[in-house]
């Protein structure tokens, strides 16, 4: 295992030059850093204010200094969910986009080996994202591209995103789908307690899942690797659920027929941030330990302190497995370098 590169597929990061450009070029529109109670937050129109936000998601250093405490020698780093700016006009998600990937491969430039990226894209304007797409492409720590669960309520099944993908696939890039908790199904009624968190993310993942298989899109689009964040939602506990109402109810059909949709799960990649060892091996008993990949959410609170420790705590993993989790299945999820 030593030779091998642990790698850390859920981890965010803001380049600070990036969040001065988006305010310099859209100031009724770009996040604000603000301090406040001895804290650092960010501070969008008509939102309220998010954080507090630790440090190390702008500084390097701290980052670099936590992953060797982590034992993590690799992380692909992707903007906070937040900042998808997927809800403001098509000029400015564009604006949005670019300056933040630029960001990003700055970030990637200072330490090649260390940090990789996924790429973000405005998806308010679909013939804007290919452009964007192509632009960032040839970028070699460019592994894959970081979307959300849905697009200010269009969910991803809708044929609308098929040229998208069609060019994802073409450039081998892989979908790695995050929530955005500004768009999560339900929420009004989790705003109390942080459930919007608790509840809301995993469950916009399912929906994810869901309209993913039943929409046909694995069909569609049969070379496309997905990601998933949060251990997949609550989908592997439903899994049983999916494939009985499956072959019981037409309206499952339309697009997938008589296949379970259990056997999509294949290509399907999933990180391992359950928070739970119990859960975590349900996970990878369910979609099989080729699938799982090590996900943190680093530097949020929502994150473990030893994610490689959380994978390490599930006592019937072989060190084959313990090995795919935390190196080899990544190479087989994310672009080659």
């Amino acid at each position: 295992m030593s030779e091998k590169i642990v790698v850390d597929l859920h981890a965010h990061a803001i380049v600070p030059d990036a969040l001065l450009e988006m305010q310099k070029a859209q100031p009724d529109h770009g996040p604000v850093l603000i301090h406040a109670d001895g804290k650092q937050w960010l501070k969008y129109p008509k939102r309220e204010r998010l954080g507090p936000l630790p440090d190390e998601i702008f500084d390097p250093a701290l980052r670099l200094a936590d992953m060797d405490r982590q034992r993590v020698d690799r992380q692909i780093i992707a903007i906070p969910p937040p900042n998808f700016h997927y809800h403001v006009d098509d000029e400015v998600g564009v604006d949005f986009a670019r300056l933040q990937n630029d960001g990003l491969m700055s970030l990637c430039e200072a330490d090649h080996d260390r940090f990789h990226m996924f790429g973000t894209l405005p998806l308010q304007d679909l013939d804007a994202s290919i452009v964007e797409l192509d632009r960032i492409a040839s970028f070699s720590r460019l592994r894959g591209i970081q979307i959300g669960t849905n697009v200010n309520g269009v969910d991803l099944d809708d044929p609308s995103f098929t040229p998208v993908f069609t060019r994802m696939e073409e450039l081998d890039l892989p979908v790695w789908l995050h929530p955005d908790q500004r768009s999560i199904a339900g929420v009004e009624r989790i705003t109390k307690y942080y459930l919007q968190n608790f509840i809301g993310n995993p469950l916009e993942s399912t929906i994810a899942m869901g309209r993913i298989i039943f929409g046909g899109v694995m069909d569609r689009h049969p070379k496309l690797r997905f990601g998933f964040v949060h251990g997949g939602g609550f989908t592997p506990y439903q899994t049983g659920r999916w494939d009985h109402g499956s072959a019981r109810r037409s309206e499952a059909q339309e697009f997938i027929g008589m296949t379970p949709p259990s056997e999509y799960f294949n290509r399907f990649f999933i990180d391992s941030l359950t928070h739970d060892p119990l859960s975590l091996e349900l996970l990878g008993r369910r979609i099989g330990w080729d699938q799982v990949v090590l996900g943190s959410d680093y530097p949020f609170d929502m994150a473990p302190d030893d994610p490689v420790g959380g994978v390490e705590a599930v006592t019937v993993l072989t060190e084959d497995e313990k090995e795919k989790v935390l190196c080899s299945n990544a190479d087989r999820f994310l672009r080659p370098c």
